[in-house]
């Protein structure tokens, strides 16, 4: 971090179109941990807001509407991450060409609090209100999308060497919320619905308290950036902010340009390819298991909506915790620098296909599942599934404590792994566009896996959707090995 204090020099120069923007060095030997663990921080309390649902979604919806399918909450959320990758990509462009990354958060935070406000509402509605919930999971999804700028940020206030920490601070925050919104549902887990009344139609309970606390965070949040986030730019741009901000947002000039210029770099586009077509793994395993968790305690178990929230977050709370042990190896140790990141990425993806082989229904490991039962609305209902007189489920202590053990550790190491490497291929750029365009392929196994996992479950159970799985994870780590040796060229 030699390079810091020529940063913190750089830090007073100011331009004369944008008084308030940070001038970053063209060269990518400087870091500013300042301006990181901002973005960290905002990142943290964005993942807060948006992990307070989590397992508590499903049988929210099931409860307060008992016309909603395990196929319509996939769908439900699929709509959400295409809100999330369209706007993804309508942030990442607004963020390049404004050269702002404040101004997308704002608007963002704004989206959050409408989100917030709908779902405390929702008694209001007197019928099909899981279509509300769908506009909620939309709203947030968009909301949610912004954070994606935050990626180049990182990538332009560090260096090269330093890359690996900075990431693992965005993974860090990201994985704290995996700690404090499970653990939230935890504390409130005692107040059944429908809870307590506050006012007529507005309800304090197990599935809202969550959201009372991410609208006074969203509040919060925006008021943060407001403060301490600063816009940075690139000193070779410095001279073109003023002519670019005064151009249209979107023209075929400007993407004939763009493609033109695009043409004439030296980026290794196979390698970027390769890097996106990956991404598919890292996300899998948490797309899955978002789409699918409750509904999997609830139909092969037989828990109710209380106990599928109460374990699902003890679940997700180990898991988190875990998580921040190995992110905080990468900051504080420098993990990143220590293991060659292409081939932990590798390792980490063969290790979350044999998670799937290792949980599968086995006969001589598992035992039926729990049959449907009316009161509690829990359990598996043939009506629903057509396999549940032969099918098997594997413990459930023994499936989180596999989840635990192996996905814990590797499902930070892939992502902060794939944005080290992503991030050295792409080199000296903006990489504004470049990572919105990697958040877009992120969102599209999340548009993609919530209605294949709800749909392959509600027809054929978890056994074949588990071997489906593992085999995918297995191919993704053989096209990584195929391209490991070029890889390796671009990392040091």
């Amino acid at each position: 971090m030699g390079g810091s204090n020529n940063f913190e020099m750089l830090e007073k120069r100011r331009t004369s179109v944008k008084k308030d923007s940070l001038v970053v060095p063209d060269s990518e030997d400087t870091t500013n941990w300042r301006l990181i663990i901002v973005a960290g921080i905002v990142s943290a309390l964005n993942a807060v807001e948006n992990s307070v649902l989590g397992i508590g979604e499903w049988p929210y919806m099931k409860e307060i509407d008992k016309d909603a399918t395990a196929q319509f909450f996939g769908m439900a959320t699929s709509a959400s991450k295409c809100g999330h990758a369209l706007f993804a990509l309508v942030f990442s462009i607004w963020s390049y060409k404004t050269h702002s990354v404040k101004i997308p958060l704002l608007t963002s935070r704004l989206i959050a609090i409408v989100a917030c406000v709908i779902y405390l509402s929702i008694e209001y509605v007197p019928v099909n209100k899981r279509y509300v919930l769908m506009s909620v999971y939309i709203l947030l999804g968009i909301a949610n999308s912004a954070t994606t700028v935050l990626r180049g940020y990182i990538a332009m206030c560090s260096s090269t060497q330093d890359r690996p920490r900075a990431f693992a601070v965005i993974g860090l925050s990201i994985i704290v919320s995996i700690v404090v919104g499970p653990t939230l549902q935890l504390i409130f887990s005692s107040i059944a619905y429908p809870g307590y009344e506050i006012m007529p139609g507005i309800r304090f309970h197990i599935y809202s308290a969550p959201i009372w606390f991410s609208f006074i965070l969203t509040i919060l949040t925006a008021v943060f950036i407001g403060f301490f986030l600063q816009d940075v730019h690139r000193a070779s741009t410095e001279s073109k902010i003023e002519e670019e901000s005064s151009r249209p947002m979107f023209s075929m000039e400007q993407l004939k340009e763009t493609i033109a210029t695009l043409k004439r770099s030296n980026l290794d586009w196979s390698l970027i390819g390769v890097c996106l077509f990956v991404k598919i793994a890292a996300t899998f395993s948490h797309a899955t298991m978002q789409s699918i968790m409750s509904i999997l305690f609830m139909v092969q178990y037989g828990w109710t909506g209380t106990e599928t929230v109460r374990m699902g977050s003890m679940l997700m709370v180990c898991f988190g915790v875990l998580s921040c042990v190995v992110l905080l190896l990468y900051i504080f140790c420098r993990l990143g620098q220590i293991l060659p990141q292409q081939k932990v990425f590798l390792v980490c993806t063969i290790a979350s296909g044999c998670v799937f082989l290792i949980t599968y229904p086995y006969e001589f490991s598992s035992k039926p599942v729990v049959l449907y039962n009316e009161t509690t609305h829990a359990g598996c209902n043939p009506v629903e599934y057509s396999w549940c007189e032969t099918a098997v489920a594997v413990n459930p202590y023994f499936f989180m404590i596999v989840s635990i053990i192996v996905s814990a550790p590797s499902i930070p190491m892939m992502h902060t792994a794939l944005d080290t490497v992503y991030s050295r291929i792409l080199g000296n750029v903006d990489q504004s566009v470049a990572q919105g365009a990697m958040t877009i392929v992120d969102d599209i196994v999340f548009m993609v896996t919530p209605i294949f996992t709800t749909t392959m479950f509600t027809l054929l159970g978890v056994g074949p959707l588990w071997l489906i799985k593992s085999s995918v994870f297995f191919a993704i780590a053989a096209v990584w090995f195929l391209n490991l040796k070029k890889i390796t060229t671009h990392m040091y």
